[in-house]
């Protein structure tokens, strides 16, 4: 049994139809940042993918103790406030994207290894690395994250002929494009079963869709600004019929801010709307974002800078 670590929708996604490809009887470890709540781990229970689903919320254990027996304490922390702990010895692999949360903190404390998966297409082959190269400069005495802890067993990459970021040996291929690409009939519907949670539009004529994120929550900017330049994208880049679709974790009212538009679930992963709609977007825009790195829906996608989408709303 192998276990899968998700901290979002579309970690959820890849891992859904890894189980899936494994026959099922696998397990995941939800971090509750993931939206949907009890519905959304009721339907990934019923997807046969997870023989074992289980919730945590990582906000119950976010410090760190320091000092004598501190991995000891952070591991007995995590457990009593969690109320998850890792039995040595049940999973073959553990699968992790976001290696410097709680979770993966805790994988740390317990001196267990696991594989590094990307958390976007192609992530490990961008050309900033700025995260994984200061840490070397000023190496941490506790925790190593993005593939640097000494158990990481391997880091997984889009291509990891092209990633120079650690050892050859280190590194394997598995492509999500390709993932994705080769997707069968049933596993479409079982992603739509624990995705989709309301109806969507049988037909539209040509219409463009918006993928917004929050520059809020990531505190680059405040919410009135943040409202203005989207609805300045929206103005330069997007025609009508106009649908939105957010970032799982933006709870911007977006019917609000347009009207008119079509606003589809925020918590499904966007990569969906590649298969379960009768129709095709004639664009696709998002700002500073990669939600369309595996996006094959639209005839044309447009990827704008924020910097570039800032000086829209200076002008």
């Amino acid at each position: 049994m192998d276990l899968y670590v998700c901290h979002t929708s579309y970690q959820l996604m890849i891992a859904l139809v890894r189980a899936w490809r494994q026959g099922g009887g696998q397990s995941i470890l939800l971090s509750k940042k993931v939206p949907g709540g009890l519905p959304l781990w009721q339907r990934i229970q019923e997807s046969g993918a997870f023989d074992e689903v289980a919730v945590v919320d990582e906000d119950k254990w976010p410090g760190i103790a320091r000092g004598l027996f501190a991995r000891w304490k952070n591991k007995r922390g995590f457990e009593k406030n969690c109320g998850w702990y890792l039995k040595p010895g049940k999973y073959r692999d553990i699968y992790i994207c976001n290696d410097w949360s709680v979770i993966g903190r805790y994988l740390q404390d317990c001196r267990y290894p696991y594989i590094l998966c990307e958390d976007t297409i192609g992530s490990t082959l961008h050309d900033d690395q700025s995260l994984v190269w200061d840490q070397r400069k000023n190496p941490p005495k506790d925790y190593q994250y993005w593939g640097d802890y000494p158990l990481c067993k391997m880091v997984e990459s889009e291509d990891a002929d092209r990633c120079s970021l650690f050892p050859r040996e280190k590194m394997v291929t598995f492509s999500k494009r390709e993932l994705l690409a080769s997707l069968t009939a049933a596993e479409k519907e079982m992603l739509q079963k624990v995705f989709i949670t309301q109806p969507l539009p049988s037909s539209q004529e040509a219409p463009c869709l918006l993928l917004p994120r929050s520059f809020v929550l990531d505190g680059l900017m405040d919410q009135e600004t943040q409202d203005r330049l989207f609805r300045v994208v929206a103005e330069k880049y997007c025609t009508e019929p106009l649908f939105i679709k957010t970032h799982p974790r933006d709870e911007t009212d977006y019917q609000a801010l347009f009207p008119r538009a079509v606003v589809l679930d925020r918590t499904m992963p966007s990569e969906i709307l590649n298969f379960c709609l009768p129709f095709r977007f004639s664009r696709a825009v998002t700002v500073q974002s990669w939600a369309l790195e595996g996006f094959t829906a639209a005839d044309e996608n447009i990827r704008i800078t924020l910097e570039d989408a800032m000086k829209l709303i200076s002008r």
